[in-house]
């Protein structure tokens, strides 16, 4: 890991909010009901990987995309990119970009595991498409949330 990972997250540590501190009802439900919920027995015992599927089980997607897969014909629903390569990790969402619609959400895993990774995800907020995203420091969210202002949030998630 590089120093610029610790800064960042003793940065994340002190900024962050938890449920109490966002005022977006879309985000605190988010955090009440998915990021806060208490871990169940079926559940994955890794966090990102419980997080993805209690974000799946939310919005319920058509379809789960994983960068990196055959690109479907059809609109996209939910995203997961892994990985540490930044470059094809933004090329591949370059690709498929115009699938996603409002509603769609994606999951960017390792968002500052190195500096390719956080210009990636600094980028991704900066898309006008994008309304809401969430920094969790290990993962970010990025929504498509019709009718949302444009925010963006840092929330503790441990």
């Amino acid at each position: 890991m590089y120093v610029r990972f610790y800064i960042d997250y003793l940065i994340h540590l002190l900024s962050a909010k938890s449920r109490h501190g966002t005022h977006s009802p879309f985000v605190y439900r988010l955090v009440d009901e998915v990021f806060y919920a208490r871990p169940q027995a079926d559940e994955p015992p890794d966090k990102i990987k419980r997080l993805t599927v209690r974000l799946i089980d939310r919005f319920k997607p058509k379809r789960v995309y994983r960068v990196g897969d055959r690109l479907p014909d059809e609109p996209l629903d939910f995203v997961i990119a892994e990985g540490t390569d930044a470059d094809r990790i933004s090329y591949q969402l370059h690709k498929l970009w115009t699938a996603l619609h409002p509603g769609s959400v994606a999951v960017l895993e390792g968002i500052y595991r190195n500096e390719g990774m956080r210009r990636l995800w600094l980028s991704l907020k900066a898309k006008p498409e994008v309304t809401v995203t969430v920094d969790l420091f290990h993962v970010g969210l990025v929504f498509f949330h019709h009718g949302q202002a444009k925010e963006n949030f840092k929330i503790r998630y441990a």
